[in-house]
């Protein structure tokens, strides 16, 4: 009888398991005009936000991804292919990626407030060239 129980109590118990990971672990991507912006940081209703939200720029589709109120990375895309990849160290600082509409990296470097600084890498087919900002 001992035993049965036992068997019975691990299946519950494995199916709680299952049944929070699957929704734990469920993304949930957001629309960038259902959060509030101030300082750098992003809430929903009040609170420091984390997840992802979406931004559809004209034919642009911008995915990003927020952290405890920060933003920590952005992808930009085009007809579904990448074009552009950021990943924020500070508020509106970081390194980018660009990509050609091919998808070859195109040029990489860092960026201050959508201005390119410091050293950036451009590549232009078998070559790299690199210009200080």
């Amino acid at each position: 009888m001992n035993f049965s129980k036992v068997e019975v109590l691990r299946f519950i118990i494995i199916k709680i398991f299952f049944i929070s990971f699957f929704f734990g672990c469920k993304k949930i991507i957001v629309s960038k005009n259902k959060l509030t912006f101030s300082d750098c940081k992003v809430f929903i209703e009040g609170e420091l936000f984390t997840g992802e939200f979406e931004t559809y720029q004209s034919n642009k589709y911008i995915l990003s991804k927020v952290k405890k109120g920060v933003l920590k990375s952005e992808k930009t895309f085009m007809n579904e292919k990448l074009l552009t990849e950021k990943s924020f160290n500070f508020c509106n600082k970081g390194y980018q990626i660009i990509f050609n509409p091919d998808g070859k990296l195109n040029s990489e470097g860092y960026f201050l407030e959508n201005n390119r600084i410091g050293l950036w890498k451009y590549y232009i087919k078998d070559s790299m060239y690199t210009i200080q900002y």
